[in-house]
């Protein structure tokens, strides 16, 4: 016989149902939330025009301090007197130093052996004694033609006193009645004749003095001028032995040993080790900004040395401009054709606004950049002011405090708002 169940049948009191409707209200809650939050999402999510990853961007803050407006850029150290020695008469070169040795002031470095130099200056020498002889035989003529003026013009005062002594005793006879008129005629006219030829001789001695100084002066001035024509000759003789005008180095010998050269030729280059520059090359977009006269500081070793901006090529050359930067105190151990870096100060300023410098500069165009706002980037028009190597200066459009994108701005496609995704 088969028992029923009766006895396994338990029966089951309800609990109550309060704790179930808390947990379904809690529930409800959290998913009306959930809704309202999706919708809030959604909505930026529509007004929003993309969706960039935060991975890819580089951002800084805005704030406000002191900012010098600089620019980087490399170098080479030069010799700021490098002279060059060049042959001032063809010849044949005989070279006393070689390349790198250490040179003084008046060392005598080459030689020219230059015989047609030699040649016309011991012609001019020949022609200056001679005009020399003239100029002497000249003089002793002068003296000459003197003496016998001198001669003349005391021969007519002789002449003129004879006659007018016999003037005086003519004068004496008519009045005794000793001589006839005509006679005394005769006496006055010999007493005009001898006056005229006494005015004459000292015209004439005036006159032919006159004549000789002139023609002596002019022997003179031929002489003066062979003189001058001798001593440059004999100056370009000596200049046939080239010494140093300066204490360093030698730096590059064009020509070879007992080599031929022509006038005006290249003969080597000196370097003057005691003061070196630093030429710079700079970007052409940057040399608009610089002037002469800025500071800058030159790195070498690790070491800054304060220098000055003392000239600017006007000519572009692949792109850059030179630029010459004298040392305010020369270092040591400083070596020509060392590479070295430089700062060129353009200004300083204080207490402005400046963000650190990015791509977003140029791709921004200076007056576009994206701050960073509730997980999103808003386009936002700035107005950029001195630019650095590090920084650049936020004149309006951002406040201290702001956080924008400082990377290139390509990614956000000039979109006006921009998700960022993790």
């Amino acid at each position: 016989m088969i028992r029923n169940t009766s006895q396994q049948d338990k029966v089951i009191t309800k609990k109550p149902t309060a704790k179930k409707w808390l947990l379904a209200g809690l529930g409800g809650i959290g998913l009306l939330s959930a809704v309202a939050l999706s919708i809030e999402d959604f909505s930026q999510l529509l007004s929003a025009e993309q969706v960039v990853s935060s991975q890819q961007l580089k951002t800084a803050q805005v704030v406000r301090g002191d900012m010098i407006q600089d620019i980087r850029v490399e170098g080479r150290t030069l010799a700021a007197v490098s002279p060059s020695l060049y042959a001032i008469a063809s010849g044949t070169v005989t070279l006393h130093v070689k390349a790198g040795d250490s040179i003084t002031a008046g060392q005598a470095l080459a030689s020219l052996d230059s015989p047609e130099l030699r040649n016309q200056l011991l012609q001019e020498e020949a022609t200056l004694r001679r005009i020399e002889m003239e100029v002497k035989r000249k003089q002793i003529a002068i003296k000459q033609q003197q003496l016998d003026n001198t001669q003349k013009m005391e021969l007519a005062k002789v002449e003129l006193e004879a006659a007018q002594s016999e003037m005086a005793r003519a004068n004496a006879s008519i009045e005794k009645q000793i001589i006839s008129k005509l006679e005394l005629e005769q006496t006055m006219v010999e007493l005009k004749r001898a006056e005229l030829n006494e005015r004459h001789a000292i015209e004439s001695l005036k006159l032919s003095q006159e004549q000789l100084n002139f023609e002596l002066q002019s022997t003179q001035l031929d002489l003066d001028r062979q003189r001058h024509l001798v001593t440059d000759l004999q100056r370009q003789v000596d200049a046939l032995t080239l010494t140093s005008p300066l204490d360093g180095i030698v730096g590059n010998l064009n020509v070879q040993q007992k080599q031929h050269v022509q006038r005006d030729s290249e003969l080597m280059s000196l370097v003057d080790l005691s003061e070196l520059e630093v030429e710079a090359y700079i970007p052409e977009n940057l040399a608009d900004e610089l002037g002469i006269g800025l500071k800058a500081k030159v790195q070498i070793n690790n070491q800054y040395y304060l220098a000055t901006l003392m000239a600017i090529s006007p000519e572009v050359e692949n792109g850059r401009v030179s630029g010459r930067i004298r040392f305010d105190q020369q270092p040591e151990s400083l070596r020509q054709n060392q590479r070295v870096n430089a700062q060129i100060i353009i200004s300083h300023k204080q207490n402005v606004l400046k963000v650190e410098r990015g791509a977003f500069v140029e791709t921004g165009s200076a007056t576009t950049t994206y701050k960073i706002a509730d997980g999103s980037a808003i386009r936002t028009r700035i107005t950029l002011g001195a630019k650095s190597i590090r920084e650049v200066e936020v004149k309006s459009g951002l406040q201290a405090g702001d956080t924008i994108v400082i990377s290139s701005l390509s990614p956000f496609g000039q979109a006006q708002q921009v998700i960022l995704s993790e």
